[in-house]
């Protein structure tokens, strides 16, 4: 259903029709898991560390191979027993089956590394998309944010043209001083280059937002409400705790080191396989040469001295486990920080999103009493100028702290591990 959802959207960015929908931030966030690069690689890692771990659990079965060979030659025994040169065809073949009584340690231990590995990979996959879906909703809001500052920037423009070319005329009518001129030429040179930044802050915000869905923002809808968050900081500590992909990531290394560490030292204990075998051989040599073998038992083998090799390998993992055990407290104290910084954050940008529409809303209300003031000669055209220029301010305030709101709420759903 994603898959057929992101594929129509995409359609419907290069087709435009008047008449489509616009994009939702559940729609976008849909169509960046299907066409994010990142997201396939980290997928196709994991089906990786999957089969390596399905591998490292048949190790401990049974083995069965077959061996062969057949060739053609002359064959002349210098007339030993009697025999004379001759054409020979001489082959062997062999079939064998080997199950392994006891590895000390090196199967166990390759389980415990390719299983560690699979779950660090998917741990990278969590992590890969809950991170894209927060990029996904920062850029949606920086999209929105730089529109509106756009929008306002452009209107700032308009006011502020209109404000200066009143104030020209009523200078030449001797109603206000060249310096009302002035301060007008001077704050419409301001709001141009405000517009001028805006537009390059709105063109980078649709550069990002198509390179991670691949779609174009032409049309977007509202923000959302912030997503579903823990309630208290303690349940968002805890949440964490649990289901962190970075300290999953971290846990899955420590296995692994120790699975490592069970390898290296299995090195110096000896190997036991029980195993049966047949064989045949033909012309190998004399002609008509025939011998047939079958045998089952047990063999085994001991690497009992290295030169200090085994041990130091041993003592380098054992090494790489503390680093393992060190790497993990350092993960629980980070990921620990940083959800109380962003559970800060959410905290923050909402009540500073809420602020920014009072104060919108304010500053509309005020220009609008200063634009009566200033037709009725109460004001100069300065307080215009100003009025003008806070209510644009204002307005993209209020933008950008909305999508500051809703970019720190899917962040922290990132740290959290949250879909």
């Amino acid at each position: 259903m994603r898959f057929w959802l992101a594929g129509a959207l995409a359609l419907a960015a290069h087709a435009a029709p008047a008449w489509a929908a616009p994009i939702t931030l559940d729609e976008a966030i849909a169509a960046a898991e299907t066409h994010a690069p990142s997201l396939a690689m980290a997928r196709a890692e994991a089906d990786a560390a999957d089969k390596r771990a399905d591998a490292a659990r048949a190790a401990g079965g049974p083995t069965a191979t077959l061996t062969g060979s057949i060739g053609w030659g002359r064959l002349d025994p210098g007339g030993y027993f009697g025999l004379t040169a001759t054409d020979v065809t001489p082959r062997a073949a062999q079939v064998g089956i080997e199950q392994p009584l006891f590895a000390g340690g090196r199967i166990s231990g390759a389980r415990m590394t390719a299983r560690a590995g699979a779950e660090a990979a998917e741990a990278g996959v969590l992590q890969r998309r809950t991170t894209l879906r927060a990029d996904v909703a920062q850029a949606f809001g920086g999209v929105l944010a730089t529109q509106a500052g756009l929008q306002s920037a452009s209107g700032l423009v308009k006011a502020v043209a209109v404000a200066a070319n009143q104030a020209k005329l009523r200078f030449k009518a001797g109603e206000v001083p060249s310096t009302d001129v002035q301060q007008a030429e001077a704050r419409l040179a301001e709001a141009e280059a405000v517009l001028a930044n805006a537009t390059g802050h709105n063109d980078a915000a649709r550069a990002r937002f198509h390179r991670l869905t691949g779609l174009s923002p032409d049309s977007l809808a509202a923000l959302p409400g912030s997503p579903p968050l823990p309630a208290t900081l303690d349940e968002a500590i805890g949440e964490a705790e649990t289901r962190s992909p970075a300290l999953a990531q971290a846990e899955a290394g420590l296995a692994a080191a120790r699975g490592q560490a069970r390898m290296a030292k299995a090195e110096g204990l000896p190997q036991v396989a029980a195993y049966a075998e047949a064989s045949s051989v033909r012309d190998q040599f004399f002609p008509g040469y025939r011998g047939d073998l079958a045998s089952a038992g047990v063999r085994g083998r001991w690497n009992f001295f290295a030169s200090g090799r085994i041990r130091a390998e041993g003592q380098a993992a054992d090494a790489t486990v503390r680093a393992a055990e060190a790497r993990l407290a350092d993960a629980r104290g980070s990921v620990r920080e940083m959800v109380i910084a962003a559970f800060a954050n959410v905290r923050s940008t909402g009540l500073a999103a809420e602020a920014a529409v009072r104060q919108k809303r304010a500053s509309e209300a005020a220009l609008a009493s200063v634009k009566q003031e200033v037709r009725v000669g109460l004001k100069p055209t300065l307080a215009l100028l100003d009025a003008e220029r806070d209510a644009a301010q204002a307005a993209m305030q209020a933008a950008n702290a909305d999508a500051q709101r809703i970019a720190t709420a899917w962040g922290l759903r990132a740290l959290l591990g949250r879909e």
